[in-house]
């Protein structure tokens, strides 16, 4: 954020303790004394205005006609402008972002409680022009492509600008799995540790985020997941689990993390099928072994 105050000599004390206000919160912050008209107006020029992203008037009369001329460009232009209620205010109010204050305290004291939430609506508008003027439309299907190139500056771009990574795609993937089937293993781990639903499901194989890393057997992944307590013995739309997976895949690795973690070998899937089962059946006694201390007998 960048803020510009303007005000009058009569105003100054009250300046200056906006100022420290915003400073101390990091907000890069411009002063402006408005002493006549005519003074003041090279400084409102577009090209300076344009420059910020918040503008406060501390003004102790009406708007003169080269004030008003900064007013409206601070309106036009977009910025979210702050100022004490006058007979100007009550017309400018109509013209763009602006909120009005019966006094310098009740001004002071809005910032003081809200200065967090206007720093991060913000950081979201900021975000919204990036992502328009870089022609990323604000859909999934155009996350998910960053996401599978691991573009996480413009990942990063999206969430400021209001997207979740709980976000899916036209067919239903969560993003957490699309990274993981595009194999971004960065990616994945930095997703994770950004507070998304871990269980989420696919809508297209029906797969949560542990049953696809299985599937691109990344064990390291897997043992990421697990760690985190995502649920071990969620079954797919045709019933089946990671666990199953894993030993389809004949993956002993896995197969041991998976039941090390608890996992049971006993889901039941589509087939009338377990995971132990499918052991037996492929004759792995040593995947058996691994299961034993989660199997109940069948």
């Amino acid at each position: 954020m960048n803020w510009l105050i303007i005000h009058t000599p009569k105003n100054e004390t009250d300046c200056a303790e906006l100022k420290g206000f915003l400073k101390r919160n990091k907000i890069s912050v411009k002063t402006a004394l408005l002493e006549k008209d005519a003074d003041f107006l090279p400084s409102a020029s577009s090209s300076k205005i344009k420059l910020y992203t918040h503008c406060v008037f501390l003004c102790d009369k009406s708007a003169g006609k080269n004030e008003a001329f900064a007013w409206g460009l601070a309106l036009g232009l977009g910025l979210n402008v702050y100022a004490i209620k006058s007979e100007w205010t009550a017309q400018a109010q109509k013209c763009g972002a602006l909120k009005d204050f019966e006094s310098f305290d009740r001004m002071l004291a809005y910032f003081e409680n809200n200065i967090q939430g206007i720093a991060l609506e913000a950081k979201k508008k900021a975000a919204w022009k990036k992502l328009f003027d870089s022609g990323n439309p604000f859909t999934g299907d155009a996350l998910a492509v960053h996401v599978q190139k691991d573009n996480r500056e413009v990942v990063q771009t999206y969430i400021d600008a209001g997207m979740s990574l709980n976000e899916r795609n036209a067919e239903g993937v969560p993003m957490l799995n699309v990274a993981i089937r595009a194999e971004q293993v960065d990616e994945v781990k930095w997703m994770m540790e950004q507070g998304l639903d871990l269980n989420a499901v696919s809508n297209d194989r029906g797969y949560s985020a542990l049953m696809d890393c299985v599937w691109k057997k990344n064990l390291e992944l897997v043992k990421i997941l697990v760690e985190k307590g995502v649920n071990l013995d969620f079954v797919s739309s045709d019933n089946q689990s990671a666990l199953t997976l894993a030993v389809g895949a004949g993956n002993a690795d896995m197969v041991k993390v998976l039941s090390d973690a608890g996992a049971s070998p006993d889901k039941f899937d589509a087939l009338g099928m377990s995971a132990w089962t499918y052991a037996k059946l492929f004759k792995r006694q040593d995947l058996l072994d691994l299961m034993e201390k989660n199997h109940h007998g069948q």
